[in-house]
């Protein structure tokens, strides 16, 4: 345990940790962060998005892992959402407080984890992981908050919005370049991975920067009902989803990694960019990050 805490989880963590002291040291402010946050959204992470999606291998995914672990976050981002509205928040905030309790920091931080475990096909396990965060939870969570402050549904608006959403146009993109590999130009692949690698830290760095000037005298209720809801229902739930089928056991164990992950950094990134209210949000992206670095080093063991 003490030597999976020691490598590699401390040291992807400790970038966060960095970005936390800068903040509050003033040595880097949050417009920096804020700009350093969106060239991770509109160009590394698309990138490693589309490095993952390309180099995939989709017919080696273990749908069945995948599709009990789709169940898992549609069960709690629901439970989520319930607790938030139940707590008073209005829709918005509740719908990423749901978010936030299902989409997981693993492009950011469980994928360099894992990598550093189980070898390069780590990321193609979690691939099938990602493409369903992404194109589901995540496009999905936006287009419902487009709609909410368009105020309509209709068919050509929301395909404008889908169209203007980087992480899609990536998957995309990978999806055309996978079913046509020969075709590819080789410099392609070289700089979305060149790219795509300055994602997760750059990522936790401008969230820790951010995250230093949040309060966390009194977490509140929100944000412990958030952490426990991620850290513990979720992978408690796809293990209990997992049991009763034959699931490939590396496999199964990834996903099982990823579902005990950290509350993933997208939700605050969407609440920043729709003005929804962040410091429950904030407040349990960090506290969960601490907590998982036990927990992540007890099932690396």
């Amino acid at each position: 345990m003490l030597s999976t805490l020691a490598d590699p989880i401390l040291p992807i963590f400790a970038i966060l940790g960095i970005g936390v002291i800068a903040g509050a040291r003033n040595w880097f402010d949050t417009d920096f962060a804020r700009t350093l946050n969106r060239f991770v959204f509109f160009v590394a992470q698309p990138a490693l998005v589309f490095f993952i999606v390309a180099r995939a291998p989709f017919a080696g995914f273990d749908w069945r892992a995948v599709g009990l672990y789709a169940l898992s976050e549609i069960a709690v981002y629901a439970l989520g959402v319930f607790v938030a509205r139940r707590l008073g928040r209005d829709v918005r905030e509740a719908l990423l407080i749901g978010m936030t309790c299902a989409f997981v920091n693993h492009v950011f931080y469980v994928l360099p984890i894992a990598e550093r475990i189980y070898g390069e096909d780590a990321a193609y396990a979690i691939a099938g992981i990602i493409i369903w965060d992404v194109a589901v939870l995540f496009c999905g969570t936006i287009l419902i908050l487009d709609i909410l402050r368009a105020g309509t549904a209709r068919p050509l608006a929301v395909a404008g919005m889908l169209a203007r959403n980087p992480a899609l146009i990536a998957i995309v993109a990978g999806l055309a370049v996978w079913s046509s590999d020969s075709l590819a130009p080789q410099g392609l692949f070289t700089f979305a991975e060149f790219v795509g690698r300055a994602a997760p830290p750059a990522s936790l760095f401008a969230l820790g920067i951010i995250m230093s000037q949040a309060d966390f005298r009194r977490p509140g209720a929100a944000t412990w009902a958030t952490v426990a809801i991620k850290i513990a229902v979720h992978p408690l739930l796809l293990l209990a989803l997992m049991w009763p089928f034959e699931v490939d056991m590396d496999k199964a164990d990834i996903a099982l990694l990823v579902a005990a992950g950290p509350c993933g950094a997208m939700p605050f990134v969407i609440a920043l960019q729709y003005g929804v209210r962040t410091d429950t949000i904030a407040r349990a992206i960090l506290i969960s990050s601490v907590l998982t670095l036990f927990t992540l080093a007890w099932l690396t063991a």
